[in-house]
């Protein structure tokens, strides 16, 4: 698989050996750079990237704070993109074999015709320079089996996750979009305060402490499907209230005539079961 206008780039995706990480074992022996990257993300949508360049007789560690909710396949983008900015200051190296776990930028990287993001650019542009000189193997490996490139990288970047520093890079649209989900599900997943929401949520009356018959009762004065309920030309009937017989003992009725509210039904649903059982309104709920 080849890029267009770029030379002596094997896009292989196959499984490397762990022997591959044993610089003096790569094909061209002490003439060989590695460049080991990885991406993380913590539970804080904190990420970062870690960065590990190794040849016979030097290495260097990077890791760096990337912006807040970029995904993990970005981070790998731009630790592959910071390898290369890296390889400058090796010397006396004609392969680079670029290392990661992570299968997606090396298949996304050769369709370039649908590269529009800017840090996939910039690697595309270096690739293309270090071609010139370099043979390029872009390589994927298998993560967290003790190969010890790719567990420095790993540890790099986590490290990098959880930097204090702030991230200087411009988000992207995505880690935008990203980053306002996740505020918005924060924001959501918390219950409203509503006295009607809190009564009519779903299995609501089954964390009150009192018997499964009693849970019943509260559960059906609150959806307004009392015992006393009937149908009638499709209208909602109730039985007359004895204590006013004017009127239909409907929940709310009920309620108005104990001087209660719903207010005062979710807060304290045993003392409104207590005023039903004095007002013996038990058979009508």
């Amino acid at each position: 698989m080849k890029l267009m206008g770029i030379n002596n780039i094997n896009y292989d995706i196959v499984h490397l050996d762990r022997i591959y990480w044993n610089i003096n074992s790569l094909d061209g022996k002490k003439r060989a750079a590695s460049v080991g990257s990885d991406g993380s993300w913590n539970d804080s949508d904190c990420t970062g990237s870690g960065i590990y360049i190794a040849t016979h007789n030097q290495e260097l560690k990077i890791q760096r704070r990337n912006p807040d909710f970029c995904s993990v396949f970005r981070s790998e983008l731009i630790t592959i993109d910071e390898g290369l900015d890296s390889l400058s200051s090796f010397s006396g190296s004609n392969e680079i074999w670029i290392l990661t776990d992570s299968r997606s930028p090396i298949q996304h990287l050769p369709n370039w015709h649908r590269v529009r993001d800017h840090t996939e650019m910039n690697i595309l542009n270096k690739l293309k320079s270090l071609s010139v000189s370099y043979r390029i193997h872009p390589q994927w490996i298998p993560s967290h089996v003790n190969i010890q490139g790719n567990e420095i990288a790993d540890a790099l970047a986590k490290a990098g996750a959880d930097d204090a520093s702030v991230p200087s890079a411009p988000l992207t649209y995505l880690e935008m979009f990203s980053r306002t989900t996740s505020r918005n599900k924060t924001i959501w997943l918390i219950p409203p305060e509503h006295h009607w929401y809190q009564g009519s949520r779903p299995g609501g009356c089954l964390s009150i402490g009192c018997s499964r018959r009693d849970q019943t009762t509260l559960t059906r004065f609150l959806s307004g499907h009392i015992r006393s309920l009937t149908f009638s030309d499709n209208s909602k009937c109730f039985e007359i209230c004895p204590k006013y017989t004017a009127e239909q003992a409907t929940p709310d009725h009920i309620l108005a005539c104990l001087g209660l509210s719903q207010q005062d039904l979710v807060p304290n649903p045993l003392l409104t079961l207590d005023f039903f059982r004095v007002h013996r309104l038990m058979d009508l709920i």
